[in-house]
């Protein structure tokens, strides 16, 4: 679907600026044919080495979606 397409690596940034991962996957409800999350692989050395948790962040929780995917929420405090 192209949306996976569109999404797909997308940096995504939280509410305070700070780069959180980027989309590593998008989960539909077919019936409905609605995005309802999108995983993210996190961001930082974590990640690099291969210890990176992976974060769902609901669909709702997503601001605006452009060159970078913006959430509303901080992921970490």
């Amino acid at each position: 679907m192209k949306i996976d397409d569109d999404l797909l690596g997308k940096e995504v940034i939280d509410a305070s600026g700070d780069k959180v991962g980027t989309v590593k996957e998008v989960d539909w409800d077919f019936q409905t044919k609605k995005v309802e999350f999108i995983e993210l692989e996190e961001a930082g050395i974590s990640s690099k080495i291969g210890l990176g948790d992976k974060r769902v962040v609901p669909i709702n929780d997503v601001k605006e979606i452009g060159d970078k995917v913006l959430i509303k929420t901080r992921l970490f405090k």
